[in-house]
């Protein structure tokens, strides 16, 4: 007699998961007929269509749904149980994985190439993007685990603390000996041109929040889409902006950049990795443990 075998019921999951036959085939390393056949393979043993065409897309039917709703969670469940016992060298799959720029300018080679040493079989799309585009891929299933400026508060979407990342206010040391005289921050700010991060990043909220603060016109700023561009904009002589302070120490340190506020306080924007729920727990356990050991924002804050 013929079964419904797992890995069809994989395949199922898959393409309710990705949205089409397509992208299930590359998430699964297999042609697109021979999805078409396996799903095929499950209709004919239990005699149901699972999808049906609406318009240039084949959407679930109610019994492709229910039957959907119904193998999720034991597919979770089995996975678990069998990555209590498995090798990471033999894990297999595709994880799309997004990661804003100052994660991905500091330790997120280093993280890559240690995932790469613990599970090779394993390929990565990597996507580098701002924080809401990350939330919203994270939200609609586009994207599998992101590393961004926390909180992440989504259906379906789990996150741990990966640490903080300090923000200064930053320029170049002939601009700020130009500033000599200022004595309040909003005069030290204000008497230059001021740049940001283009919005909607979290870097750009914090800045406009503190001119807000201190009562500067926010129609002043300029902003730029490309963090190290703007650093080496800032290093020349631009202006002044709040940067990342794990980006900038060997540009203090070669003396190309000062702090325009050294003794101040300074904010911070806190990091979390965040993963869908639906996610492999075994490939995910080995990512969450990685990221967190090769993490370099500051910690215990």
């Amino acid at each position: 007699m013929s079964r419904v075998t797992l890995l069809n019921l994989e395949t199922l999951c898959c393409i309710a998961q990705l949205g089409t036959f397509a992208a299930a085939a590359r998430k699964m390393h297999a042609s697109q007929p021979a999805i078409s056949a396996r799903i095929r393979d499950i209709e004919s043993v239990m005699g149901v269509k699972l999808f049906q065409r609406q318009g240039r897309r084949m959407e679930l039917t109610w019994q492709g749904r229910d039957l959907v709703q119904l193998v999720e969670p034991l597919l979770r469940r089995l996975d678990g149980a069998v990555g209590q016992i498995d090798n990471p060298a033999s894990m297999t799959g595709t994880v799309r994985m997004a990661a804003g720029e100052i994660a991905a300018l500091s330790w997120f080679p280093v993280f890559m190439a240690r995932l790469r040493q613990l599970m090779p079989r394993v390929s990565y799309e990597i996507d580098v993007d701002l924080t809401t585009s990350m939330n919203a891929k994270l939200s609609n299933g586009k994207t599998d685990v992101a590393l961004l400026a926390g909180p992440v508060v989504a259906k379906d979407v789990h996150s741990m603390p990966l640490g903080s990342v300090r923000m200064m206010w930053m320029t170049s040391p002939l601009m700020r000996q130009a500033l000599q005289d200022a004595a309040t921050p909003q005069e030290i700010v204000s008497r230059q041109p001021i740049w940001s991060l283009s919005y909607p990043s979290a870097s750009h909220n914090m800045t406009m929040s503190m001119l807000e603060e201190w009562g500067i016109e926010s129609a002043r700023i300029n902003t730029c889409n490309h963090i190290m561009s703007l650093i080496a904009m800032i290093a020349t002589g631009a202006g002044t902006a709040l940067l990342p302070e794990i980006l900038v120490r060997d540009h203090i340190a070669r003396a190309e950049l000062v702090p325009l506020f050294p003794h101040e306080t300074t904010s911070k924007i806190q990091f979390v990795i965040a993963w869908r729920s639906d996610m492999s727990p075994t490939v995910l356990r080995n990512i969450v443990d990685m990221a967190q050991q090769c993490s370099s924002f500051e910690r215990g804050d």
